[in-house]
């Protein structure tokens, strides 16, 4: 018999964990949500968040910031072997190999440019964190990118690339959405 009244306050405190394990689950997606409101695509912006797994943990608004700096990085890495991709598969096209190359090279810089944005975020440091996201989106051979392109968009694959290169787009304005209010 006294077994039972064990397994009972065992079951009683498990269930407990479990509730408050819930909460504090729902507690952080609304901290994440609430951060992602005020940027131009928030559902992209919970997108990011949640698919990183230090989106869980998550607590405060620098966290987020970094993360969507980090989801803006891997977006640029995608782009570099995506512009690759392209220029083996029209590797006959010599401008349109050559227009892949710049803009391969304009999102590997941005890569580089975002390591920055994120080491300045880290020390506290966010003007110049934002100043380099806004760098890593304003590389001359990023903006030059989509135009370069813009003759080949019936070719296979250059249509996605245009998709690719607006969602590079919104993940840099939500990076800078989420870093202009940690300057505040």
């Amino acid at each position: 018999m006294a077994i039972a009244p064990s397994l009972h306050h065992f079951l009683l405190l498990f269930i407990l964990l479990l509730q408050t394990h819930h909460s504090l689950v729902e507690a952080d997606d609304r901290f994440i949500e609430q951060m992602c409101r005020d940027t131009e695509v928030p559902t992209l912006c919970v997108q990011c968040v949640k698919s990183d797994p230090a989106g869980e943990k998550a607590d405060k608004s620098t966290d987020i910031a970094a993360i969507a700096i980090k989801c803006l990085s891997n977006h640029a890495e995608a782009l570099v072997k995506n512009m690759s991709s392209l220029a083996s598969t029209y590797s006959s096209d010599k401008k349109l190999v050559a227009a892949c190359e710049n803009c391969s090279k304009g999102y590997s810089q941005a890569k580089k440019t975002l390591s920055k944005a994120d080491a300045k975020l880290k020390g506290g440091d966010y003007d110049n964190a934002n100043h380099f996201v806004i760098l890593a989106l304003s590389d001359e051979f990023v903006q030059r990118c989509e135009p370069s392109l813009e003759p080949y968009s019936e070719k296979q694959g250059v249509y996605d690339a245009f998709y690719q290169i607006r969602v590079y787009e919104e993940l840099t304005g939500i990076a800078l959405a989420i870093i202009d209010r940690l300057a505040t």
